[in-house]
This record gives structure tokens, sequence and C-alpha cells, in this order.
């Protein structure tokens, strides 16, 4: 450094430019200064040192209304491009265009360590990943807010551990009582695992991690804000809306089936608009079939189910004993490897003043004809969205529940909200784990995943775990994730 400073000063000293500027200043001769110059000096000086306090005094009142002006946008708008809590999330200026991939992905949330699963857990969503790996994505406390946490189990929901925490999420419709299926776009509420690695997190948003869930990446998608993803067997199908605010979408929908080893979803899908106004979208698969099932907005007209054919959405219809009425709750039976056999509910009747009985129908055929299973065989209280699972023709669970909109006059509590049967003919209540309570409101949500093995979680609870039976419904037990071993 010393030797490269010293040739650059050597060079400098027969420097033309250097020599030019010395004889210049060598011809300036030094003059006498008078009062008169003295007195016009320090004149100019005042005027510009006024000059400069008035700049000040100008510049300072400037930035004291600015600072006012801000102060009043934050109080009014807040922080954040203008998104309130409760307020719905809308695109962007560039909004995607209807059946289009919404932006690249931009966000990366980025690896963390597993912690021990924070007192304040609630369950939102569980997802059984395959070799006795279990996750479940639900809220803790942060700070004077709320995030989303995905837990891992990998000794099938004995022990867990928080495997990722989400941040900059928009929580303003997923807590409380009256907690929507349809999210706004930034939110994260459900999860589904392809194997125990590679799973999705989604709400309004689409999350992937590859890692089990140690990182994740935002991913592009068909449509603005997703309703449902469903994975069976490797494969695994995206139903999306356009047009979606406050719990409800009044644009067209699209189906997207998409490889769970790939990093993006390509394909736009299939894409058509409901008859009626929806405020729930659930997708069904098995043994590479695809179903659709939409609910309708109260009041408008119920929507019947669709079958993927191909590149184009097919209407499903009950049979006779059906009454005209639309089928509901459809669900596959998760221990039929050979073909895609299905059941359904339909023909909802009053059953006293607060409880709904059902007709029960099967398929063996994806769907193509139905047959009568039981009528009335099944009543539940009315709490909301009802759900059917199955494992086979004798094995069902069904159950009532979730902050939904109610027609009619609502149960009381949440007495006989979650039904089972081992006969496929008769049901009964489950019975109660030890230390644990039927939800008042209900159960948000019941699935099949094989085997023996149902899970039922509620969500408006003040229990933070979900039931879970490995015997086809005979006996329920409570997972706390706080408390099993982790």
């Amino acid at each position: 450094m010393n030797e490269e400073r010293h040739d650059a000063e050597t060079g400098a000293e027969h420097d033309a430019v250097a020599e030019f500027f010395a004889a210049a200043r060598g011809q300036v001769r030094d003059e006498r200064a008078t009062d008169l110059d003295w007195q016009r000096i320090l004149s100019g000086s005042r005027r510009s040192s006024r000059r400069r306090n008035r700049l000040a005094m100008l510049s300072s009142a400037a930035v004291a209304i600015i600072a006012i002006f801000a102060v009043f946008l934050w109080q009014q708008n807040g922080i954040g491009g203008g998104v309130q809590r409760g307020e719905a999330i809308v695109g962007a200026t560039d909004k995607a265009q209807s059946g289009e991939p919404t932006s690249s992905p931009s966000s990366v949330s980025p690896q963390q360590q597993p912690t021990s699963v924070p007192d304040s857990f609630r369950t939102w969503s569980v997802s059984y990943a395959g070799q006795s790996v279990l996750y479940a994505l639900g809220s803790q406390a942060c700070g004077g807010d709320t995030c989303p946490v995905l837990l891992k189990s990998g000794t099938n929901g004995r022990s867990w551990a928080a495997v990722h925490k989400f941040t900059g999420t928009d929580v303003s419709a997923a807590t409380g009582n009256a907690v929507p299926q349809i999210q706004p776009q930034r939110a994260l509420s459900q999860t589904r695992f392809a194997t125990p690695s590679t799973g999705y997190v989604f709400g309004g948003d689409l999350w992937v991690t590859r890692d089990s869930g140690a990182s994740f990446t935002k991913m592009s998608h068909p449509g603005t804000t997703v309703l449902d993803v469903e994975i069976n067997q490797g494969q695994a199908v995206l139903l999306s809306a356009d047009n979606c605010g406050q719990g409800e979408c009044n644009g067209p929908i699209h189906v997207t089936r998409f490889d769970p080893a790939k990093g993006s979803i390509s394909d736009s899908g299939v894409e058509m608009t409901p008859s009626s106004p929806i405020r729930a979208g659930n997708v069904v698969v098995q043994n590479g079939q695809a179903f659709v099932q939409l609910t309708a907005v109260d009041g408008a007209k119920p929507v019947a189910p669709l079958r993927l054919d191909g590149s184009k959405l097919t209407a499903m219809s009950g049979p006779s004993d059906c009454g005209g009425t639309a089928l509901q709750s459809v669900t596959p039976a998760t221990n039929n490897s050979t073909q895609v056999q299905l059941f359904a509910l339909c023909k909802p009747t009053n059953s006293g003043t607060s409880h709904t009985s059902y007709t029960i129908v099967s398929s063996d055929d994806a769907g193509k004809s139905w047959k009568s299973v039981s009528s009335g065989a099944l009543t539940l209280p009315r709490l909301g969205q009802v759900w059917l699972a199955a494992a086979d023709a004798k094995h069902l669970v069904a159950s009532a529940g979730g902050p939904r909109e109610i027609a009619g006059v609502p149960a009381p509590n949440g007495d006989g909200s979650l039904m089972f049967s081992t006969n496929g003919q008769g049901f009964g209540p489950a019975t109660t784990p030890k230390g644990a309570k039927v939800p008042a409101t209900g159960f948000d949500w019941t699935a099949s995943a094989g085997g023996g093995i149902f899970y039922a979680v509620p969500r408006a609870t003040a229990t933070p775990g979900f039931w879970t039976t490995t015997d086809y419904g005979k006996t329920w037990t409570l997972v706390d994730p706080r408390h099993q071993g982790n």
C-alpha cells in the first residue's frame, strides 16, 4: 500500500496540469483591504445568514406538516398497503387475469430450527404424511397478534415439535367463532402433505416445503385465491377461484392437477363459473379420479358436485331417493384401492327444531350412478357444515360444525355432532375421550386417513387439540400436541 502511494506521488511531480495551475497561482497579487471592503463583507454575510435561517424555519415547518399528515394516514389506513384486520385482501394493481397463474414465487420463509410446542397452540388442520409422520397447522400467540405455526410428529401423534412459524400472513378471518372456509389471499389455515418431506400450507396463499417443514416457498398458481388442495397416492389437485372477498367467491373456479414432485404448477387446468356464489369449496382425490364439492351461499341455489373428466367438469346427480336435492359431503372410501367408491348425503330433512336427518347414497363407478344406502339413519345437530368420511361400506363417520352460516334454528350445543357407523346403516354418537368435552360448536373437519384411522378437528373451542380414532370410531382419543411428550 505505501509503495503504491509513493509511486503515484512521484508521477505527479512533472504533471503538466499541475504546473499550469501553479503558474496561475503565481500571477495572483495580494491587494490591501480597506474598512469599506470589510463592511461590505460583513453585511453580505448577515444577509446570507438571515436567508439560511428563513429557509431552515420553512423546511422545519414543512417536515412537521408532512409528519402530521403521515400520522393521520396511519390512523386511517394502517401500515402495509392499506390492509385492515377483517378486510379481504385484494390482488395487486396488476391483478391476475381469470384462469392465468398468479405472479411467480417471490417469497421464501427461511429454514427454522424445531422448538417445543407453544402453550398458546390451537389446532386448525391435520394431515397424515405416511410413515407415522403427522403434521398439524394451527395458531400461536405472536406478540399481540396470532401467527400460523406448523407442528410435526414422527410418532403418529405421540410427540410433537414446532417446525415452522409464519409471519406476515393475514389472520383477520382465521380466528374467533366465525371462521369462513374461503380466506383472504395472504391467509394460511390448512395443510396437506404428499410425503413426510413434501407438503403444502394454504388459505388464500399456497406455500410448499420440501424439507419436512423447515423452510417454505410461496408458489404461483391459477386463480387468485386457493380454496383447497388434496393429495392421494402422489396425485394432487388444486381448487382455486377468482373474485373472492369476505368469505365468498363469485368468479370462475379453477381445478388443476399437478405433480408434488415438481417445483411449479404450470397447467391452467379446467375453468368454470358456478351458477351461484360460493362460500366453500372442497376437492376429493381417489385412485386417479378427482371430484369438486362447492357450497353455495345461504339462500342461493345449491351447486351439484362435479367430476373432473379429462378437460371438463361433469355435474353429478343422486338417485330418485334424493328427491331432486343436490348431493353434498361427497367422500371416497379410503380403503378401496381397486375402484373409486363414493358416499354422499342428500335430502336434508328437519328432525325436531334444531336437527337435520339425511339420506346416505353410494356409487361404485366414480359417481356416474348412485344408489340409496339408508334414509333418516343419520341425524346431526344443526351447527354448520356437514362432513362425511368413509373407510369402507361399513365404517362411516359424520360430523357437523364449523363456524359457518346456518339455515334454520341452530342446535343449543354440540351433543351428537360426531357420529359413527360400523355397519353402514345405523349411527351412534362417538364416545367422548377421557378428560374432554364435546365441542359446543361441533367439528370443523372430519376425514378418513385409511385403515381404521379417522380425524375430527374442532376449531372454535378452548380445547387446543383434535380427536382421532384407530378402530373405526369405537374409541376416540384427544390429541393435545402441547402435552404429548414433546
